[in-house]
């Protein structure tokens, strides 16, 4: 291209489609490669601000807990004015809200952690979730996720052409951050009315133009523009990639009419994430980031802000599982957040920043229908600190036991910093 083609297609493109697309931290190795291979997949879902433990996997036997929430305590039973917790055994119930996901729980496909989180004291939620997606309490010197160590160890020449990992959302989280290629799929990639702008990459990096094909021809002249020039084989990759992302969303053959989803963004990226699934593109690792997690006020009980938005979260991941069919058993879904809130409400019905917290872990093989982890109690003298729940099983054992039993890959000693896994729960 020469000064006056490139102006005119910067003009065109835009600067922030060009940045995408131009972005190491994007390149694929010819992604969404349609092999049919079966891969066991982990879809990992973070919430972020923090999710309350005590609202959403309920204690209620528990004479403390209504005393310390008197407010927005989720009830015990049922009454004519509101709705009661889904009891999941004698001593521990579900927020109302996820009454979708009752079902799956009768089934034995999910498990909920409680206690779950980092031994680290700090309540800060950049730190947290940094140290959580990092695999490394405490240790800034670390710099790639723990999911993409997972794909760079497991990486071989076969992986060309298969998709391995994505984010649904156009910036990586730092679990996928690394070495390791994944690709970010912008929010509104799947609008037709953006086509003719991918079409002007395909023009620039697709080797559809004949000039750019000469430019790009492995020795011929150009300088940068070499067919072998790193640049260029990320763009090329990357628009490959989308292209074939873009063709497994809109094939009606990867589409499940039947299974109804709720509105919204968040059920939206989980449909596709399910479509890429069942299309047996190679998919091994999907992440989403789901935020507004962090309820200082108006948390409320059966109803405000945290029974609107598990409502979406619970109606969505069952619609996700009912819809993957059995790709299901293939599947596991990790719900994790970076900690949990403070045990008593605060004076705006809401809570604060805590130190336990827990996950939610679904699927196939999830040996689910009951509730994992050490409790200890909501006596002050039994709290963190005297405010917060314990940390009683470390983050690290939880995705430990994730590599190895569901994904098959045996962790190292080093691969999470300073920490050996401890005896596995049991989840697989």
């Amino acid at each position: 291209m020469n000064d006056i083609e490139r102006r005119r297609f910067l003009k065109v493109s835009g600067g922030g489609v060009l940045a995408f697309l131009a972005s190491p931290m994007l390149g694929t190795r010819r992604a969404f490669g349609l092999d049919g291979e079966v891969r066991p997949t982990l879809v990992t879902i973070y919430l972020r601000g923090g999710l309350d433990q005590l609202n959403t996997i309920v204690p209620y036997m528990d004479k403390r807990y209504y005393k310390i929430r008197p407010t927005i305590a989720i009830p015990r039973d049922a009454d004519e004015e509101e709705p009661g917790v889904i009891r999941l055994d004698r001593r521990w119930g579900m927020h109302p809200a996820l009454a979708p996901l009752e079902p799956f729980f009768r089934e034995g496909r999910v498990a909920p952690v409680i206690n779950v989180g980092s031994h680290h004291p700090t309540r800060s939620h950049f730190d947290a979730q940094d140290f959580m997606e990092y695999g490394a309490p405490g240790d800034r010197t670390v710099k790639s996720g723990w999911l993409n160590r997972y794909l760079a160890a497991t990486a071989s020449d076969a992986d060309r052409g298969r998709l391995r990992a994505l984010a649904m959302q156009g910036l990586l989280p730092r679990s996928l951050r690394g070495g390791y290629p994944v690709l970010a799929v912008p929010n509104d990639v799947k609008k037709k009315s953006n086509d003719k702008v991918i079409d002007l990459f395909k023009d620039l990096y697709g080797c559809e133009a004949p000039m750019v094909k000469e430019a790009m021809r492995p020795g011929a002249g150009g300088g940068e523009r070499r067919g072998d020039d790193p640049v260029v084989v990320t763009g090329r990759d990357t628009i490959e990639t989308l292209e074939r992302f873009k063709k497994i969303v809109r094939d009606p053959k990867t589409k499940n009419s039947q299974v109804k989803y709720p509105r919204g963004r968040v059920a939206e990226r989980l449909r596709n994430v399910a479509q890429v699934i069942r299309a047996g593109a190679g998919l091994e690792v999907a992440a989403l980031d789901i935020g507004g997690w962090d309820h200082h006020t108006n948390e409320g009980g059966t109803d405000g802000l945290l029974a609107r938005m598990l409502g979406d979260l619970g109606g969505s991941l069952a619609a996700f599982m009912t819809d993957l069919g059995p790709a299901l058993d293939r599947t596991l879904i990790l719900v994790q957040s970076e900690f949990g809130r403070t045990c008593a409400e605060n004076g705006n019905r809401g809570t604060d920043h805590g130190h336990g917290g827990m996950f939610l872990v679904m699927g196939g093989k999830v040996r689910g229908g009951k509730v994992y982890g050490k409790w200890t109690g909501l006596s002050e003298n039994r709290m963190y600190q005297g405010r917060d729940l314990q940390v009683t099983t470390d983050f690290r054992d939880v995705f430990a036991e994730i590599l190895t039993k569901h994904m098959g890959f045996e962790p190292p000693k080093d691969f999470f910093p300073d920490h050996k896994p401890a005896r596995p729960l049991g989840l697989l």
